[in-house]
């Protein structure tokens, strides 16, 4: 399947995905720089570990709405189908890699990275 790029809801959401994609990017790279070398502590801590995860919430909010703008009624379907797949399979790995990791069998992994293989 073809992406149309001259839909106007397929414009918007690749420039809402692009936006919290470039930002989750940089954010998380600044953030992991600034306090692995202990440049930054206190308040602003919280506030560069929230960035990254507020840009995820955009990456999701990118998602619900190109599904609610999408006028065609197939299409939606599809999109509705691959997002459900696809949240699915990581909880699923979520559930099972938990398990496993309680009872020692594997190393801990950060929740985080659910969302971005998602």
């Amino acid at each position: 399947m073809r992406f149309n790029f001259s839909s106007k809801t397929n414009r918007r959401y690749l420039f809402r995905i692009g936006i919290s994609v470039v930002v989750f990017g940089v954010a998380f790279k600044l953030a992991k720089y600034l306090t692995s070398n202990g440049l930054v502590d206190g308040p602003l801590v919280w506030v560069l570990a929230l960035i990254p995860g507020l840009a995820m919430l955009g990456i999701f909010y990118a998602f619900g709405m190109l599904i609610m703008e999408q006028k065609d009624e197939f299409i939606r379907m599809l999109i509705v189908r691959q997002v459900l797949i696809g949240t699915g399979i990581a909880l699923s790995f979520a559930t099972v890699w938990g398990f496993l990791e309680e009872f020692g069998l594997v190393s801990h992994i950060y929740p985080y990275y659910v969302a971005i293989a998602w």
